[in-house]
């Protein structure tokens, strides 16, 4: 049974078991036509925009951190063989056997967290890359009956199975708003060329968000490069149609407002708060305070996650930059040293956008001990950029966890689902590449990045701890 209501909204108190909540227990069980040119965001050889310099500054790395990079897994395991997720774990929900002592081996690779097997409450977070919704995907959606789920249809289950959704909106959702800011009669779902547009300047029907909101998502980060595509009115008309929808957003905020850049999300008990910030806004002028940059001050970031590590009743603290350098396969030194610094202020977990493709993963030890999840790249989830390094991707499954009343939340453990985009003429689909049997180089390469070992089945329930468990 799926943690969602038919409407995408969560049940309430009196409602049903979750999926979601089936899967504690089971962890608990055992411990717990298009011109080319246009197809690229940026280009194949260009960014959007300047962008700006890299900031240097080389990051050390505690030595025992697992899994940062293809390079320190040591070498993964054949990306062919899939992992067996929890349906394929012969336990279910009723299970109560007593917690194990401690995990048992996992496959050389495995990006393990060290305190997996102590929590004794968790939830699941699902993420994903960017909504990079390029003129064919609209054209798609206004023809769809499911409109821009159509999108991403082939994996909805399992967004919807997690307890808490999270994608990067990398477009405006600003009626009737044209490219040089000026509001007009909106001319409905449809692709107008003229108020709804895609590469260079992005915006898309706001039945986005109510769609998003249906397939699961509760929180978007609205702070990216494309986030004032239709100036000042756009970014507030983008926000209202989010809050009319009931989706979660955060790192902009409307004109003349001084609320928080944050956003708070409650699933399972735990309250996570959201913090989204991007490198640049494609070098359109923010005039009314309306974006929150990553580097500009860079303090100004870090103390917000200190602040919101503070206060209490906010268990977690998940950062989800736009930063790094587009199309680059690793991450630059300038992500490494704020992802450094955002985990000793106090992040629990740092999920990036921006290059649109993917980056590798790792564990950040802190000075107190404490391990934060890095994933510095999950590059798009739906686009029309058809190179593979551009159409292969994931969604991150990671759970946040306890092991006592009070404490904050840690990572338990981290899997992902391998997903490509499939073109079929001028039509495109996010799909669960294991499901449908391929594409092989695609799985390959989404594997490279995160590791074999880590690979989850597109199956329900998602497990993210399978050390805890007995072995069969």
């Amino acid at each position: 049974m799926s943690r969602r209501s038919r409407s995408g909204r969560r049940p309430g108190p009196t409602g049903g078991r979750s999926l979601a909540a089936g899967l504690v227990a089971l962890a608990l069980a055992g411990c717990a036509g298009r011109p080319p040119e246009e197809r690229a965001e940026a280009g194949p050889t260009g960014r959007s925009g300047a962008g700006a310099d890299e900031a240097s500054g080389q990051v050390s790395r505690d030595s025992s951190e697992a899994g940062a990079g293809p390079e320190a897994r040591g070498g993964a395991a054949d990306p062919a063989e899939p992992r067996a997720g929890a349906g394929a774990s012969g336990q279910g929900p009723g299970d109560s056997s007593a917690p194990l002592p401690s995990p048992r081996p996992m496959p050389a690779g495995y990006l393990a967290a060290s305190r997996a097997c102590e929590a004794r409450e968790r939830i699941v977070v699902a993420a994903v890359g960017d909504l990079l919704i390029h003129h064919e995907l609209q054209i798609q959606a206004t023809r769809a009956k499911d409109r821009f789920r159509v999108l991403w249809a082939g994996v909805e289950d399992l967004l919807r199975a997690a307890d808490l959704s999270y994608a990067n909106l990398e477009v405006p959702l600003a009626a009737g708003v044209l490219r040089s800011g000026e509001e007009v009669a909106d001319p409905g779902l449809v692709f107008d060329r003229k108020v709804y547009t895609a590469y260079p300047r992005f915006n898309v029907h706001p039945s986005m968000a109510e769609d998003l909101v249906t397939s699961g998502f509760d929180v978007v980060s609205t702070a990216n490069n494309h986030a004032l595509d239709r100036g000042a009115l756009g970014a507030d008309k983008t926000l209202a149609a989010l809050d009319a929808a009931g989706l979660k957003h955060t790192g902009t905020r409307a004109r003349g407002e001084a609320g928080p850049w944050h956003a708070l999300t409650t699933a399972g008990g735990f309250t996570v708060a959201w913090l989204a910030c991007t490198l640049h806004t494609n070098r359109i002028e923010d005039t009314d305070g309306q974006v929150l940059r990553c580097f500009d001050d860079p303090g100004r970031v870090e103390g917000e996650v200190r602040r919101l590590a503070q206060t209490p009743g906010i268990d977690a603290v998940i950062v989800t930059p736009h930063w790094g350098k587009e199309y680059a396969p690793t991450a630059t030194k300038q992500q490494q040293e704020f992802a450094r610094r955002w985990a000793e202020a106090g992040a629990t977990a740092i999920v990036g956008s921006h290059p649109h493709v993917l980056q590798p993963w790792e564990f950040v030890r802190t000075k107190d001990g404490r391990e934060v999840l890095v994933a510095y790249s999950l590059g798009n989830f739906v686009s029309h950029q058809p190179e593979l390094e551009k159409r292969s991707t994931a969604i991150l499954f990671f759970g946040l966890g306890r092991a006592r009343a009070g404490e904050r939340a840690f990572v338990v453990g981290a899997g992902y689902v391998p997903v490509h985009v499939r073109q079929t003429g001028d039509e495109f689909f996010a799909e669960a590449i294991d499901r449908v049997g391929g594409p092989a180089d695609c799985r390959a390469h989404v594997a490279q990045n995160f590791g074999a070992a880590n690979l989850l089945a597109p199956a329900l329930p998602i497990e993210v701890a399978p050390q805890c468990r007995p072995a069969p």
